[in-house]
């Protein structure tokens, strides 16, 4: 500050003032009075002449036109009294038209009855004002086939109607007549309409800018007409010259007196640029804090507030400055009285952490700050005031106490569950935290300073996230765990261990799971009952019936000799069909009655074209495709072949009757046979309608069927013969429409008997 108080210095500044100014002050009073005085008497003179030029050429058009309507009128009364109007006007005409160059045309016009529509036309304009009027009239300015405005003059002629006068005027021709050459040299005239649109002028020479000009209203013709004189620029004689030698004069007196302060001017130049720099750095640094300065005197008065501070209590920058306590932004019930807690603190000084305390804008919102507060000092080892610092807490203090209800809240929540829960991190696993559910189901969990169960049970690789059992302990009690990394509240990485008793579920699935196979079970059996006692008592007589005929008839034709062809494999085929439908009626009976079956070893590859062939008919009734696909490895399944073949020949015939029954376009039937490494798998697959919601909940419920005539135990039988060979059944929905019906059997082991290993073979049943 010293050297900056040095470089601002001031050297002979009253003295290069005052010279200065008085040099400045006479040069300007000389220059402005002769200027001033000057101008004022050559422009009033300009302006004065300009005047009564216009005023002489306006009077001057005037008379003219004046003179040349009272000819008009009186040849409109002279053509009326004779008979030859048109002879006597032609030899009058040669000579107006000479001595008037101004009108262009002359001539009788007869014009029929005038409307206001045809009012529109300006050629008609004077036309219809005479005929309205009665007298001489003037028509509107028009353009004309030249290019150039015109105006025109007509005067009706006594004792006929509809018979005129017309003189045609042409505003350029009326000017070059009427404007002598002496006013042309020094005025621009012109003729303009009411917008300032040029009409006429005297030469086509542009008007010139800046000048005096002057303009009358021209009438006639009127319509809003004037006519406009602009002087062309005029020099000043010898007043230019005077006046600039009193300035040259001036100026070298000036220029000893900047002489003297131009080292003045860039020491004061330079003072200024550092001074500015400092003051700019200081702004921005006070601009660019969020904290509110409040500097106030020893009395308590307002010297200073930034503008964080303004924005913190929405005052105006000016209100505050020279302020007294009480000031109005404290908030609360009771006014802070800051000069008071200065005194209180004493000499141990403000607070290291501040104090917190509320102000209050003048809309009444309370703002929540901290207070840091410095003395002020002078310079001089005094103390001239205080300054207050202090930051807006709000937002803070709303966050801190929104977060300690959310963390009441939340533990609440977790006191409240029934499932247990735990939190433990290290590698020793300390508990960081459990909820009272946890250490009720497991007492142990809140001895030491580390979670028991987690060492008991150590975390295997990939069990995060998996469901865990546990139990049964000593007191018979089942547990789920399931363990998630999840990071502390810290940033620490640890285990979130939820514990839940499952003994009760458990005990009440594994009931229910008895009650169901039981249920299963009597169901099947009930189902299984009638349907063999009803095969049994409905088929038996008849199958024994038909097989007796079938073996009699064959030994009556053993002895002919000349039978029709198919005569004897049809004989042999009805036997083997009717002793296969016993066979069937037997395996259902021994199923029935849960004994263990005759099962053998069967080729698949076999017993699927054999099944298929049977539901043929139907399909070829129908004309739907049937089509068998085989894949995999050879192998052998220990199966009962008829029971087999009868859910198959089942679930085929339900594809196809689902089929026909919707009206499919396109109907299909896909069988799938695929050995995999320990189950064959059967898919049967259809291009129906597929099956809707109702169906598919109650697809296996007992005497339930979407047929009109269906019983509802078919499914059901399907499903407990795959699950009496030890199998799965089950359908699934295509995206495509259609549902795919499906069972497994297990296999018997590798058949190596088999020479070819078939990949995928396609039959066409």
């Amino acid at each position: 500050m010293k050297s900056l108080l040095s470089v601002l210095k001031p050297r002979s500044v009253r003295l290069l003032l005052s010279f200065t100014g008085a040099a400045f002050i006479a040069l300007l009073l000389c220059i402005g009075s002769i200027s001033y005085l000057l101008y004022r008497d050559w422009q009033d003179e300009q302006r004065d002449t300009l005047i009564q030029d216009v005023l002489w050429l306006e009077q001057s058009i005037r008379v003219s036109l004046d003179g040349e309507r009272y000819w008009a009128q009186n040849m409109a009364s002279s053509l009326a009294g004779v008979e030859r109007g048109a002879v006597h006007l032609a030899n009058a005409r040669a000579l107006f038209l000479r001595e008037h160059p101004d009108v262009v045309e002359l001539g009788l016009v007869a014009a029929a009855k005038l409307t206001d529509k045809e009012r529109v036309a300006p050629e008609m304009d004077a036309l219809w004002r005479a005929a309205r009027l009665g007298h001489a009239a003037y028509g509107e300015p028009y353009l004309g086939q030249d290019g150039r405005y015109r105006f025109d003059l007509a005067v009706a002629l006594p004792g006929k109607p509809n018979q005129f006068l017309r003189l045609v005027y042409q505003f350029d021709r009326l000017l070059q007549s009427q404007v002598p050459w002496w006013m042309a040299e020094r005025y621009h005239i012109s003729l303009v309409d009411v917008g300032g649109k040029l009409i006429a002028s005297k030469f086509s020479q542009y008007e010139p800018q800046g000048t005096l000009s002057h303009q009358l209203s021209f009438d006639p013709p009127g319509f809003g007409l004037s006519l406009r004189a602009v002087s062309y620029r005029q020099s000043l004689g010898v007043t230019l010259p005077v006046l600039m030698g009193v300035i040259i004069l001036l100026a070298l007196a000036l220029a000893g007196a900047f002489w003297r302060i131009r080292r003045y001017t860039g020491e004061r130049v330079q003072a200024e640029r550092v001074l500015s720099s400092e003051i700019s750095l200081r702004q921005a640094m006070e601009d660019g804090m969020k904290n509110g300065l409040l500097v106030f005197d020893p009395g308590g008065r307002i010297v200073y507030v930034n503008r964080a501070f303004c924005r913190m209590t929405a005052f105006v920058p000016e209100q505050l400055p020279g302020m007294m306590p009480p000031y109005p932004f404290w908030g609360g019930e009771a006014p802070v009285d800051l000069l008071a807690m200065l005194k209180d603190f004493g000499s141990d000084g403000w607070p290291e952490h501040g104090l917190e305390l509320q102000l209050q804008t003048p809309q009444g919102n309370v703002v929540e700050v901290r207070v840091y507060v410095t003395p002020l000092g002078d310079g001089g080892g005094g103390q001239r005031g205080w300054i207050a610092s202090m930051y807006d807490i709000t937002e803070l203090k709303r966050q801190r106490l929104a977060m300690v209800a959310s963390r009441e809240r939340f533990l609440a929540v977790l006191n409240g569950l029934e499932t247990g829960l735990c939190v433990s991190a290290g590698q020793d696993l300390t508990l960081l935290y459990s909820n009272p559910a946890f250490t009720r189901l497991w007492p142990l969990a809140g001895e030491g300073s580390y979670c028991v169960l987690l060492p008991g049970l150590p975390l295997l690789a990939g069990s995060e996230g998996q469901l865990i059992e546990y139990g049964p302990d000593a007191s018979g009690h089942y547990f789920e765990l399931q363990h998630s990394r999840i990071e502390w509240s810290d940033g620490e990485q640890a285990w979130l261990t939820r514990l839940r008793d499952v003994t009760e579920a458990r005990l009440r699935d594994e009931r229910e799971r008895a009650l169901e196979v039981r249920f299963q079970t009597t169901t099947r059996l009930v189902a299984m009952g009638e349907m063999a006692s009803s095969l049994a008592h409905e088929l038996g007589q008849p199958l024994t019936a038909i097989n007796t005929y079938a073996s009699g008839l064959k030994r009556r034709l053993a002895g002919v000799e000349s039978l029709p062809d198919g005569v004897t494999p049809a004989l042999q085929a009805l036997a083997d069909q009717a002793q296969r439908a016993g066979q069937i009626v037997g395996s259902i009976r021994a199923f029935v009655k849960r004994h263990t079956p005759q099962l053998q070893e069967v080729d698949p590859r076999v017993l699927m074209p054999h099944a298929l062939s049977l539901a043929q008919p139907l399909a070829d009734k129908h004309l739907v495709p049937l089509r068998l696909t085989q894949l995999g490895r050879p192998c052998a399944l220990q199966l009962d072949p008829v029971l087999i073949e009868q859910v198959m020949l089942n679930l085929v015939k339900n594809a196809i009757e689902a089929q026909v029954e919707a009206g499919v376009s396109r109907p299909r039937v896909d069988v799938r046979a695929e050995s995999g490494v320990s189950s064959w798998r059967v898919e049967v697959q259809d291009n129906g309608p597929g099956l809707s919601e109702a169906a598919y909940a109650n697809l296996f419920t007992p005497f339930y069927s979407s047929k009109a005539d269906g019983m509802g135990i078919g499914l059901n039988i399907c499903r407990s013969i795959i699950e009496f060979h030890r199998g799965e059944f089950g359908v699934t929905r295509t995206l495509a429409g259609g549902c795919v019906f499906w069972f497994t059997l297990p296999l018997s082991g590798e058949k190596h008997a088999l020479p070819d290993a078939t990949s995928g073979r396609a039959f066409q049943a």
